[in-house]
Formats: C-alpha cells, structure tokens, sequence
C-alpha cells in the first residue's frame, strides 16, 4: 500500500514465498523493474531466489530485506545477486531512495551496512581468494571509485572526457576482473579491498 502511494511507482505482483515468485515471473510477460526480496522465505529462500533470478533475468533489480547486519551475510547475498540491501524496519523514505538507487546507479546499501562491510575488514583482514587488485588499470580504478560514487556511467564519461559506450566497456571488464556479479558487488569488492574509504 505504500509502495502504491509514491508517485511513479506501481505494486505488479506480489508472492509468499521463492517458488510462488518464480512462477509468478515465468508466467507473466511483464516484468517488474525491482523486486523487495524477503530472505527468509518458506520452500525456497531469499538468497537461492535471487541467484535463479539474477541468472534467468538479469535486468530484473533485487533489494534484500534482512533482519542481519553482519559482513558475511551481506558478501553471501551480494554473491547470489542482490542490488542493494534494507533492514525490514526502514522507513519508507528509504525504501522509496533505495528503488530509485538501484534503478539510477545499480546499488544501494545505507551508511550502516558500509561501515559493518569496512569495520570488519580492518578488524578481521581476509586473503581474498579472487584478488585480482592489482590485474585493475589506473583508469579502471578511477572508474571504480567513481561507480561507488554513485555516479552513472554518462556522467563519468563527461568527468573523464570518455565516451560513454567507452565506459561502459570498463564497467564490464571490472566485474569480468573481480569476478562479482554486479554493481553492488564491485562496492563491496572496493571497501573489502580498501581501495576507498567507508562513507566514500
């Protein structure tokens, strides 16, 4: 209902669990732009929709809604292909930033879920078993901190004098890289790596 109040968003489906969804999304020739993924879900989890979702259609936006803020249970959700996460309890201010973001930019985590991703990193530092940091160029660095800028990929290719079909190419070649599946992916790939500070 309140997803229906904000202007120039509309509810298209709505399922009870992961399997209800799948159906859902199989059967109809319209597609929503985001789903509002509950992770603990009966039949089929949040997390295993995701990664069928994320496979099957990958233009569809996922934002996880998680009761944890723990570093590994977002890097696990992250890896199955979600956009971008909210805690069950946001406002709806949020959630309506947060469709847009995904949308807009590709990602979308609050300030709280970034700090939890660095803090543990300085605390607990990790061998990466895909650290491919230094295979990145200088310009594929500088494209990567402005990605978690939140900048898209036309207003880089102005900042940058590029084309935007150039940057677009980088874009690519750093998920390639990182071996991640997303936007949201390359963000955490950045703080985990320390290749940006918290809170950019």
């Amino acid at each position: 209902m309140l997803l229906d109040d904000i202007q120039g968003m509309q509810v298209i489906h709505e399922a009870a669990n992961g399997e209800e969804l799948l159906l859902l999304l199989d059967d109809r020739e319209k597609h929503p732009d985001v789903i509002l993924m509950d992770l603990n879900m009966p039949k089929l989890n949040g997390i295993e929709a995701t990664a069928i979702i994320h496979k099957k259609y990958p233009n569809i936006k996922i934002i996880a809604l998680t009761l944890y803020n723990e570093k590994h249970f977002i890097e696990q959700v992250v890896e199955s292909g979600a956009d971008g996460f909210l805690f069950k309890n946001a406002e709806i201010e949020e959630v309506e930033t947060a469709i847009r973001d995904v949308i807009a930019n590709g990602f979308y985590f609050n300030e709280e879920m970034l700090t939890t991703i660095g803090r543990s990193t300085v605390l607990k530092p990790e061998k990466t078993t895909n650290n491919n940091t230094n295979k990145l160029s200088n310009r594929e660095l500088e494209i990567l901190r402005f990605i978690c800028k939140e900048l898209t990929n036309t207003e880089i290719a102005e900042k940058l004098y590029l084309s935007t079909r150039t940057v677009d190419g980088y874009r690519r070649s750093l998920l390639e890289k990182t071996g991640v599946r997303n936007t949201a992916g390359l963000v955490v790939y950045a703080i985990k790596n320390k290749l940006l500070n918290v809170g950019f």
